[in-house]
């Protein structure tokens, strides 16, 4: 059916409303207006169109919101607050490389309930973010880019428009880094691939060379000396650089030597883990154990293996990396390295609404640490 000539969408009608209230109660300017949810009770209204018509009135200079505050009535000092708190979004963008193209299950999709279902690793992380902004009247927006195309680039300008601060996850460009520069919107970067000195901002890391070793660490103490490694590229991605250098690094330490023949490579998905250690066991090397830098792809090397007639971890031990949710529902448990991925959520979400109420804040960098989880897919040998 549609809209009767003449009447007016509800989110316009409730402008009036709130409008009214402010008046009627007389409330002055800097002066805090009752919270969605009391608005919503009120007006007989969803949250959705109360929220509607306060962005509404937020464009027209009436309402400022403050983050862990509230929504206030605008006065002649809040101008500068104004122009921070534009529009009530966050935008949460994740940077997808050339290699991520050839992934049949990376999809740009978001589902009904705001997960990023198709990211294994940033939908924890994004549930972390937008729980915490949930307690501060501001909401998430997801947005993925490909920062090997060029026209991704005013795609991602319009995205900016939308949103009063950023939290940026791959960052690997530093075409879309001088972009971020330029911008006035607040970022927070969460696990870059290149740190660009020029970009004056807070950063968020893990320790992917402390939890690598610790993972190699944990084989080498079961007996193992013969460990393959199933990485990404360390061409493309910080993270991968670093889990290497871990890797060779406690081999290094116990006296092992590095031999490139036990190393191979995937996307970070299942299916590259199991093609990877098909190529492992097909190159005939002797191996008693592999660590692969991703929980997909070290569930998908176990796959491959028991195909092969290899029980795990009677036959091979294998170590994970980021301690997702499949890796404890997987046929065998599997022993992995916990990132504290809502945790890190939570954080640069906080530190994104320090920065909005504080363009002036100090950069901090923040490395988050990691821990092994022993569960049933490694064994002691002789």
């Amino acid at each position: 059916m549609g809209r009767r000539k003449g009447l007016r969408p509800l989110h316009v009608a409730l402008q009036e409303t709130i409008k009214a209230v402010i008046r009627d109660e007389g409330i002055q300017p800097g002066g805090r207006i009752p919270s969605e949810r009391e608005l919503s009770e009120r007006c007989q209204a969803s949250r959705s169109s109360i929220r509607k018509a306060i962005l509404a009135l937020m464009h027209e200079g009436i309402l400022v919101r403050v983050p862990g505050k509230g929504t206030f009535v605008a006065g002649a000092d809040s101008s500068r607050a104004t122009s921070l708190h534009r529009t009530g979004n966050i935008g949460f963008v994740v940077f997808l490389s050339a290699l991520d193209r050839s992934r049949p299950d990376i999809q740009a999709h978001v589902t009904e309930n705001g997960r990023v279902s198709w990211m294994p690793f940033y939908s924890e992380v994004f549930e972390g973010a937008s729980h915490e902004l949930q307690r501060n009247d501001f909401h998430l927006l997801f947005f993925a880019v490909y920062q090997d195309t060029p026209t991704e680039k005013s795609k991602f300008r319009e995205f900016l428009n939308k949103v009063d601060g950023l939290i940026v996850c791959e960052l690997a460009s530093s075409a879309f880094a001088q972009l971020l520069e330029a911008s006035p919107v607040p970022v927070v970067l969460v696990n870059p691939s290149i740190i660009p000195r020029s970009l004056k901002t807070d950063m968020l890391l893990i320790d992917n060379f402390g939890g690598a070793y610790q993972a190699v660490s944990y084989l080498i103490r079961l007996g193992h000396r013969a460990i393959g490694l199933i990485n990404h590229p360390t061409r493309y991605n910080r993270s991968a650089q670093e889990r290497f250098q871990g890797y060779r690094a406690a081999l290094r330490r116990a006296g092992i030597g590095y031999d490139e023949k036990l190393v191979e490579y995937g996307d970070w998905s299942m299916e590259s883990g199991y093609l990877a250690m098909e190529r492992l066991l097909k190159r005939g090397v002797s191996m008693t154990a592999v660590f692969a830098t991703n929980d997909e792809m070290a569930i998908g090397a176990m796959k491959a293996a028991r195909e092969q007639g290899l029980r795990i971890p009677e036959d091979l031990s294998i170590v994970g990396f980021d301690d997702a949710p499949i890796s404890s529902n997987a046929f065998v448990s599997l022993t992995t390295v916990r990132v504290y991925k809502r945790e890190m959520g939570r954080y640069a979400t906080q530190r994104i609404l320090h920065r909005i109420r504080e363009p002036q804040l100090v950069p901090v960098q923040t490395i988050f640490p990691t821990e092994l989880v022993e569960r049933n897919s490694c064994r002691q040998i002789e």
